[in-house]
């Protein structure tokens, strides 16, 4: 028999965020976490009308088991968010970012962003809407990932 796999080379990788100066690292969910990520997703898709019909009661039933404050989508970066004073419309965006990260894939968030927040005026103009921004090409292997998970620099 073989020895142990090292499965680190096939974790999920980490959702990294900036807002200015700063990076806050989310990890990717667990399991528990994934189940209400999934729900708001699905909430959300069903509010914008990107799917029709009706949300689904076993859906509204894990939405309802949220807490007020609850996003798990930033996961525990989202206390140290909220202890770095950021204004809260930027931590509901960036956790609305997060959810169709994690749900659906960065293309499909980046998309969702687009719609929601490119400024109107452009498309008013008659200029095309402003893409999203472009990344470099996620790196396989080992997280590089501080054990904080969400740090402030």
């Amino acid at each position: 028999m073989g020895g142990a796999v090292d499965f680190s080379e096939w974790v999920a990788p980490d959702l990294v965020l900036t807002l200015g100066d700063r990076t806050y690292t989310v990890p990717a969910p667990s399991v528990e976490r994934a189940k209400k990520i999934i729900a708001l997703a699905v909430r959300a898709e069903v509010d914008l009308g990107i799917v029709r019909g009706e949300v689904p009661e076993e859906i509204q039933d894990v939405l309802s088991s949220l807490g007020p404050q609850e996003r798990p989508g930033l996961g525990p970066v989202s206390d140290q968010l909220v202890a770095d004073e950021v204004a809260v419309e930027t931590i509901s965006n960036m956790h609305i970012y997060s959810v169709f990260y994690w749900a659906r894939g960065e293309e499909y968030a980046d998309a969702i962003a687009v719609l929601l927040w490119a400024p109107r005026s452009d498309v008013a103009g008659g200029e095309p809407a402003p893409k999203a921004r472009t990344r470099s090409p996620r790196k396989s292997g080992r997280s590089t990932a501080s054990a904080s998970r969400s740090t402030s620099t």
